[in-house]
C-alpha cells in the first residue's frame, strides 16, 4: 500500500495503536457485498509521509468501480481520481481466505503495473475492517495499517497509515471517502454552490465567500458564539488564518422549493497564529435561492464529543 503514496504528490496526526491484526472468528466471505457498485470518490494524500516535516496534502476526485468476483470470495476495485497534483489510477484485488477467515488487499498502480505487498485482516462485528502489512518507504521498512469503515449504505471511508516503529505510533497518509453514485443527489445548481463554497473556504477566496452568503448571514460556532457576515469574512482576511482541505462525511440534505439544508460530519483543521488546531464537528447550512442563485443564510456548528 506504500505505493498509494508514491503515486501522488490529506492532515496527518501521529497516534498510538496496536500493531497486531484483529482476531477474526466470524465468516467474512460477504463482508464487501455492501461496496459493490459505482462510487464518487474523494481522496486526500499526504505527499511527505514519515518525513517529520509539516504535512503537505493533495486532493483528488473521481470514481471507484467495485465488482464482485467468484461468488463473493473476491472483488476488484477500479480507482480513477485526479487533482491539481496529477492523476491516480489503479486496481485493487481483494481475496478471501476461508480457512483463516481473513482478507488480503492487493493494490497495483496503472502507472507501472507493479503490485504492492498485501495488507491482511478482516472485519469485526461492528462492520469495521482493519488490515496490516509490511512494506518499504524508499529503503525504510515500515508497517502499514488500512482501515475500512462502512459509514452508511451509501458511504464508506478508507484510511491508510504508516508506522516506522513497528506499530508504536502511526501517521495517517491516505483518506478516501466513497459515496454511492446512485444515491439521491443534490440538484445540480445547489451541488455547484456547495462545491464552490467548500473550495472558496479552503482557498480563502473572500469575494466568492461574500457572494455565497446572504447579507443577513448568521454563523453559530461550536462554542455558541455568533458571527455576522462581516465578522465571518474578517477571519479569512487574517494572513495567518487558513482552513485545511476537508471532507463532509455522512452528507445529508433536504430541498423544499427555494430553501434547502445541507450538512454532515467533518473534521475541521485550521492554522492560526502558527498553531495548528483540530475539531470534530457536525455542520448544517441553511440555503435560500435569491435571484436564481443559492446562498447560505445560516450555519450551525456543533462540536462532536470525543
Amino acid at each position: 500500500m506504500a505505493l498509494l503514496i508514491a503515486l501522488a504528490s490529506v492532515p496527518a496526526m501521529a497516534q498510538s495503536a496496536p500493531a497486531a491484526s484483529p482476531a477474526i472468528t466470524r465468516e467474512g466471505q460477504r463482508d464487501f457485498d455492501f461496496e459493490i457498485g459505482e462510487w464518487s470518490t474523494e481522496v486526500r494524500v499526504l505527499t511527505n509521509p514519515l518525513s517529520g516535516k509539516s504535512p503537505v496534502w493533495a486532493e483528488y476526485r473521481g470514481t471507484s468501480l467495485v465488482r464482485g468476483l467468484m461468488d463473493g470470495r473476491a472483488n476488484s476495485v477500479e480507482l480513477s481520481v485526479a487533482g491539481p497534483a496529477g492523476k491516480i489510477e489503479g486496481i485493487s484485488l481483494r481475496l478471501y481466505d476461508p480457512g483463516a477467515r481473513k482478507w488480503s488487499l492487493n493494490f497495483a498502480s496503472l502507472r507501472d503495473g507493479a503490485m504492492t505487498p498485501p495488507v491482511v485482516g478482516g472485519f469485526g462485528a461492528d462492520g469495521r475492517g482493519i488490515f496490516y502489512g509490511d512494506d518499504k518507504l524508499g529503503e525504510r521498512a515500515i508497517r502499514v495499517r488500512f482501515v475500512i469503515t462502512q459509514v452508511s449504505a451509501d458511504e464508506a471511508r478508507f484510511e491508510q497509515a504508516f508506522s516506522a516503529d513497528n506499530g508504536a505510533t502511526w501517521e495517517v497518509n491516505w483518506i478516501a471517502v466513497d459515496r454511492r453514485l446512485d444515491a439521491a443527489a443534490l440538484p445540480a445548481d445547489l451541488a455547484q454552490a456547495v462545491e464552490a463554497h467548500n473550495r472558496a473556504t479552503v482557498r480563502k477566496d473572500i469575494a466568492a465567500l461574500g457572494a455565497l452568503v446572504t447579507d443577513d448571514y448568521l454563523l453559530v460556532n461550536s462554542d455558541a458564539t455568533t458571527q455576522d457576515k462581516r465578522s465571518y469574512l474578517v477571519d479569512f482576511e487574517m494572513p495567518d488564518f487558513r482552513i485545511e482541505p476537508f471532507t463532509i462525511e455522512q452528507p445529508t440534505h433536504r430541498v423544499d422549493g427555494d430553501t434547502a439544508m445541507t450538512g454532515g460530519l467533518m473534521t475541521l483543521r485550521w492554522t492560526q497564529a502558527g498553531r495548528q488546531q483540530s475539531r470534530r464537528l457536525r455542520i448544517v447550512h441553511m440555503w435560500i435561492k435569491q435571484g436564481g442563485s443559492w446562498r447560505i443564510a445560516y450555519t450551525q456548528l456543533t462540536r462532536v464529543p470525543g
